[in-house]
């Protein structure tokens, strides 16, 4: 079972700057692993589906192969990554997360593979890039379906000859780390759009593991939520709000999550907050739910429901009108994310958190899920 994704990236400062020991210790709840960034926890799954990736992930983490993590966004396919490098030989060495659609083309090529002094403006000194900061470690590779053509062939170089160039570089590097990759979108419908390349899918796909979306894994709902529940309590000094009240587990049970974990963690901590199960129960509501109370009658004029507050009926229509923007905006530009953060006059990182966060995706093909011939 696994708790949602950490989205931040950590960059040391040079080369030499290793994590110290990894350290397993067992639980009630699972295996807590203290490295250089804190202390995680995994939290093994209940769900014969999850069981069944979670022991395919800790048989291929013994080797060096790459791994792909496909799955919707907030499933926690970073902690599944951190599971496959605490059992393999490289748990003692970095384990490094770099999320490829938070920076643009250029920041990340120096990102990944470094840059020498004096190579671009504002380039005042040498530095290493993260296949150098992971030597000896694992390199994870969040988002990968968002990295440019350009460095997409650069990376399938690297996976291949296991040599970096730093930018403005021209002395090969070599580098021993084990790659994983993750992404929330559907690569075989990229590769057939041609945004992302057939080759480095198969190089990154030595070993697939599909994490499913907790809507499948039900059985691990309760314990997920009386772990964040006990968790964010303890946080916030709310003790008193460690026992669920009665009733909410089995509301929790109805909902859809297509946030997932993520969004299961969120509804808790709104929870403890605010103080209280009766101040936010109007609050556990999922994007799905909104759009059947929306159709409720009573009110054709808005399409919402006249049981709710003047505040909350304006954040559902914003909401629901945003998402329907960026939806139009993305399909007619055949979801080329750049031009459509132009045409809606946003940043391309602010599109691509509002894709995450309203689960977007384009429409599935008519054809067969398998790749073409």
């Amino acid at each position: 079972m696994l708790e949602p994704e950490k989205k931040e990236m950590r960059r040391p400062t040079s080369p030499s700057s290793k994590a110290p020991p990894a350290s397993a210790t067992p639980s009630r709840s699972g295996v807590a692993w203290a490295d250089g960034s804190g202390t995680w926890r995994y939290i093994p799954s209940r769900c014969p589906a999850m069981q069944a990736v979670e022991q395919r992930a800790i048989r291929v983490a013994p080797s060096t192969e790459s791994v792909l993590v496909l799955g919707e966004t907030g499933v926690g396919k970073d902690l599944l990554a951190r599971l496959i490098h605490h059992h393999s030989p490289r748990r003692e060495q970095p384990f490094i997360h770099l999320n490829c659609a938070s920076l643009s083309e250029s920041l990340l090529e120096s990102e990944l593979f470094g840059h020498m002094k004096g190579s671009y403006t504002g380039a005042d000194e040498t530095r290493p890039g993260q296949f150098e900061i992971a030597s000896g470690g694992t390199l994870f590779l969040d988002e990968i379906g968002e990295i440019p053509a350009r460095l997409q062939a650069k990376l399938l170089h690297v996976l291949q000859e296991r040599k970096i160039y730093r930018v403005g570089g021209r002395q090969p590097l070599g580098v021993d780390v084990r790659v994983v990759a993750a992404t929330n979108r559907d690569l075989v419908q990229d590769i057939r759009s041609g945004s992302f390349r057939r080759d480095l899918y198969y190089r990154l796909g030595v070993v697939t593991l599909q994490v499913p979306p907790l809507r499948q894994r039900l059985a691990d709902l309760e314990e997920l939520a009386l772990h964040f529940l006990q968790q964010y309590s303890a946080l916030y000094n709310r003790q008193d709000l460690a026992v669920p009240a009665p009733g909410l587990m089995d509301r929790l049970r109805t909902l859809p999550w297509p946030g997932n974990v993520r969004e299961l963690e969120n509804q808790i901590k709104r929870i403890i907050l605010l103080g209280g199960w009766d101040e936010d129960s109007s609050e556990l509501l999922s994007d799905e739910e909104e759009e059947r109370n929306a159709s409720e009658p009573g009110s054709p004029d808005t399409g919402i429901a006249p049981s709710r507050s003047l505040r909350e009926a304006a954040r559902i229509a914003v909401k629901r009108a945003e998402k329907r923007l960026i939806l139009e905006a993305l399909t007619r530009t055949a979801w080329n994310r750049k031009q459509a953060a132009r045409d809606l006059k946003v940043s391309y990182r602010s599109l691509l958190y509002k894709i995450k966060d309203y689960t977007l995706r384009p429409a599935p093909s008519r054809e067969e899920s398998r790749l073409p011939s």
